[in-house]
């Protein structure tokens, strides 16, 4: 279950936002009393209940706000139980001062913001014999095997007290995912995104709508998306939609991975029974150094973006090189001949020599094409040209080279500087296939002008899509369902630019 966190100032806005919360779909709300400015009136505030409640009066020590002394905050617990609210969370020092009445539930809670203490055992041991409903802990789980410590904490606790757990940190925001998994009775989500009330805690809708939080259980299959930064990464919406589209128990969630840091969490990710992965930056390239066996993509390209754990063995792949050829060709009338590329013999200009860039260059180079490149840092520009061995030119000849084809491979045009372009429209030419790798937003400022000039668009949209349905197919074994992965991208980049 999603247990929702609602704070505010006001007694009339905490109101409001628990009656919209009931609304939109929660079942559950946690009510902090400790952020409001002024004394609390439960009875203003419980008047007409919208749904059922957890009340928490947090103290600054565990995370809180709470401005007054500990006799009152204690009083309003006790007030709260009084008039039977449903569940009260009280922490573990206090348990034992506040008894049991009537039918209210009591959450006994441990927070530890320094360390994830090598006795959590034992003090959730503890927690439970105060006369706990339900056990809760929330630990720092700086580490991936530390996120794995906390999930089989839960897993432990559950099969004597339901017991909620949870990792802090942007690095263990997985955990309120996958804690469903390891029998977390509840998680906690936020849902007005100016508001955070823990760190990593997700969004209310995010849990609900991108990972379908409450069908996840024991036997669900886990898939990740790694890199760093990781939280703008669209892949577990897209394939999680997809999963449940085809009624598969299985869930994407994204795991932050620094650089340098990859070999060492192999351990962590198969302790966390990671059946395959979709690999960003900074780790396309570390990546091929751990695999067991690659695809001749991955060798070709020198980067690999999906891993299959299969046995003992790690299976890479490079999908995104496969969708971008399959998109150009298709833009190009698609092959006549199974045997000859449309690509052959076009004269291509590549913006940018970052990953994107030298994927597509070494596949355009194989596939027979003239393939010069154009940086804004013109010595990456001629450094990735000799390593494909293609062309390369000064980025102030971009709009004067003569091509069939042009892609951008910058950022150039991406969300929120939508009104700029890498290429002035003296650039464009009718005829042209121009393909921009920017898919926030859809139609760059660079597709429009190219557009208005009578040429042939591709999108970075078509192209995640593409690579993300090769990558399920790998996952899975079967076709993936393009139309609901492509609905399902195109509303949360419209969601992220509102």
């Amino acid at each position: 279950m999603i247990c929702v966190t609602l704070g505010r100032g006001r007694h009339s806005a905490l109101i409001a936002e628990w009656k919209e919360a009931a609304e939109e779909g929660a079942e559950l709300v946690e009510l902090r009393i400790d952020c409001l400015r002024r004394e609390p009136d439960l009875k203003r505030i419980l008047k007409e209940r919208f749904t059922p409640i957890v009340v928490t009066v947090r103290r600054g020590s565990d995370g809180g706000i709470f401005r007054g002394d500990e006799e009152k905050r204690q009083r309003i617990l006790r007030e709260a139980i009084v008039m039977g609210v449903d569940m009260v969370d009280l922490e573990i020092d206090i348990a034992d001062k506040i008894p049991r009445f009537g039918k209210t539930k009591r959450i006994i809670s441990y927070h530890n913001f320094k360390r994830n203490p090598s006795d959590l055992a034992d003090i959730l041991e503890k927690a439970r014999g105060l006369a706990a409903d339900y056990v809760k802990f929330a630990v720092p789980a700086p580490t991936l095997d530390d996120t794995c410590d906390v999930l089989e904490a839960i897993q432990s606790s559950s099969a004597k007290v339901p017991t909620i757990g949870v990792g802090m940190g942007d690095w263990a925001r997985f955990t309120r995912i996958l804690n469903a998994k390891y029998g977390s009775a509840m998680t906690y989500a936020g849902f007005n995104p100016e508001r955070t009330f823990a760190p990593g805690m997700p969004q209310f809708f995010d849990l609900k709508d991108d990972y379908y939080y409450d069908q996840i259980n024991a036997e669900t299959e886990v898939y990740a998306v790694i890199g760093d930064p990781i939280g703008h990464s669209l892949s577990p919406p897209v394939h999680n939609a997809a999963f449940r589209n085809l009624e598969m128990n299985k869930v994407m969630v994204p795991i932050r991975i620094p650089a340098g840091k990859l070999k060492e969490s192999i351990g962590g990710l198969r302790r966390l029974g990671v059946k395959g992965m979709s690999v960003t930056i900074p780790h396309k390239e570390p990546m091929m150094e751990l695999l067991t066996e690659a695809d001749r993509a991955v060798d070709m390209t020198g980067a690999c973006n999906t891993v299959v754990f299969r046995d003992d063995k790690l299976l890479g792949y490079n999908t995104d090189y496969h969708a971008a050829m399959d998109s150009l060709e298709y833009a190009l009338g698609g092959r006549m001949d199974p045997e000859l590329s449309p690509l052959l013999d076009k004269q291509i200009l590549i913006l940018g020599a970052g990953g994107a860039a030298r994927t597509l260059a070494f596949g355009l180079s194989r596939r027979g094409s003239g393939v010069t490149i154009c940086s804004r840092d013109d010595e990456k520009a001629v450094k990735l040209a000799s390593e494909v061995g293609c062309r390369s030119t000064s980025w102030g000849m971009r709009a004067a080279t003569l091509v069939d084809i042009m892609i951008n491979c910058t950022p150039v045009g991406m969300h929120p500087d939508v009104d700029s372009t890498p290429v002035p429209p003296a650039g464009f030419r009718p005829g042209m296939v121009v393909f921009d790798v920017v898919y926030r937003p859809e139609n760059t400022m660079f597709l429009k002008l190219a557009r208005d000039r009578e040429c042939v668009t591709v999108t970075g949209v078509e192209m995640f899509i593409q690579q993300a349905a090769m990558q399920f197919e790998l996952y899975t074994g079967m076709p993936a369902p393009l139309e609901t992965m492509r609905s399902t991208f195109r509303r949360k980049i419209g969601a992220a630019q509102l």
